[in-house]
């Protein structure tokens, strides 16, 4: 196995080198992550964005942390609100993510009803026929260079009944799960 070692230059003084950000993507791509629209408000004050930096931290207390562009809408509307729903989305879903992850996507009402107008106790858009949603209450925020870090303690889990596969993002585009591998002696 090679191994592709790429920095620009720099790194004299003791100071790290740092990478280059083109690269640095390429290579975080081929990291299969999940696809969730994050949400903060209902009605007129949804905001709804497509994240994949989203990550479970602790189960006692139930925390999760999702990553949100710094200068974007959403940050505001989670501080405001002064929470978060995250809805993981379903292997069907990808129009949805395209929806929420462009520039134009839609915001108050317009996005409530993309998302199927539910809305959790917690006052967060949910979004119907998700994997699952969580509802969150904004614990701690960090700064996270050109993204805010959320840390949220859930309130409320929502699941699919039955179970559904996610919708993933890996090298650049969407993709599912396969079958699961037949288990030994099974």
């Amino acid at each position: 196995m090679s191994m592709h070692v790429a920095r620009r230059p720099g790194g004299a003084g003791g100071r790290a080198a740092s990478v280059d950000a083109a690269l640095f993507r390429r290579t975080m791509g081929l990291l299969p992550t999940g696809v969730t629209v994050v949400t903060a408000g209902s009605g007129g004050t949804t905001e709804a964005v497509t994240a994949s930096s989203v990550t479970s931290i602790s189960l006692d207390p139930p925390l999760v942390l999702v990553s949100v562009g710094a200068t974007g809408r959403l940050r505001g509307a989670i501080e405001e609100a002064g929470g978060f729903a995250v809805n993981v989305l379903g292997e069907d879903q990808a129009e949805l993510s395209a929806v929420f992850a462009g520039r134009d996507r839609p915001r108050g009402d317009r996005a409530q009803e993309r998302l199927g107008g539910r809305i959790g106790d917690g006052g967060h858009a949910l979004l119907a026929g998700a994997v699952f949603s969580l509802e969150c209450r904004t614990e701690h925020v960090y700064p996270g260079g050109d993204h805010v870090l959320f840390l949220g303690r859930v309130g409320a889990v929502h699941a699919a009944d039955p179970v559904r596969r996610p919708l993933v993002h890996h090298r650049g585009g969407y993709t599912v799960l396969g079958p699961r591998p037949a288990q030994a002696g099974n």
